[in-house]
């Protein structure tokens, strides 16, 4: 009677098999990540888009002008009473009153590895005041406040946090470097890796200026009632147009 042995796999085979999985994790791995980031800043594209369009919905029923220049009046606040605008979150709880964008995750991006990120509103239940946990916390965009609807469509009104003034965004941004989205008074939103040369924005802060610039505070109008607020590791609250970015 014979017996037949059942053959295994011989040392060279399993090799042979380990190295082609190696290569196709080598070449797969790469290739999910960037699909993730890609999909991550799609996200935060569409999350600026809805920042912009609640300003321009917030200046429709504020005489044309965009937030900033309002107290945020919370629910069961009186006439005269308010809270003045002096940082990014309570110009995000402006908006949230005012347009119902109130989710937080809209103010962070999940590719943004140098905040805290929470979750739930930006307001109370109650809408009596700015939710505690968002109250002090990091965000992922940069806006300027004392904005009108008459100025240029090319004006930024909301941008990715880490952009410096020589108009480059810097390794500890948002996406480490590569670039930013900013949203303009006309409601496009555009990717940039940079602000230079060719990428630059109109200057309107210099009168007579024709010459692109990389200095996106030139890109805001030269008046006394313009403010730009963010918070992230690269800056603590900006103030005015001429505070570093």
């Amino acid at each position: 009677m014979k017996t037949h042995l059942k053959k295994g796999f011989t040392l060279i085979e399993l090799l042979t098999v380990i190295a082609i999985i190696g290569i196709l994790a080598s070449i797969l791995i790469p290739t999910v990540s960037k699909v993730r980031e890609t999909a991550r800043r799609t996200i935060d594209s569409s999350n600026l888009r809805q920042v912009g369009q609640a300003q321009l919905i917030y200046a429709n029923d504020h005489n044309d002008q965009l937030p900033g220049r309002v107290n945020v009046r919370y629910a069961g606040a009186g006439t005269g009473d308010g809270v003045p605008i002096s940082n990014v979150n309570l110009f995000a709880a402006q908006l949230a009153l005012t347009s119902g964008l109130n989710d937080v995750t809209i103010w962070q991006s999940a590719s943004d590895g140098g905040i805290n990120a929470v979750s739930g509103t930006v307001l109370r239940p109650d809408r009596t005041g700015m939710n505690s946990e968002f109250e002090n916390v990091d965000v992922s965009f940069v806006v300027p406040g004392g904005l009108v609807m008459g100025d240029p469509s090319h004006t930024p009104i909301g941008w990715t946090r880490g952009i410096n003034n020589s108009g480059q965004w810097q390794p500890q941004s948002v996406y480490g470097g590569d670039g930013g989205h900013l949203v303009f008074m006309g409601g496009n939103v555009q990717w940039k890796r940079n602000l230079l040369q060719e990428n630059g924005l109109q200057d309107v802060h210099n009168t007579g200026a024709t010459a692109p610039t990389p200095d996106i505070r030139l890109a805001l109008p030269n008046r006394g009632s313009v403010r730009v607020w963010g918070r992230g590791p690269d800056h603590s609250n900006l103030g005015v147009p001429e505070g570093t970015i």
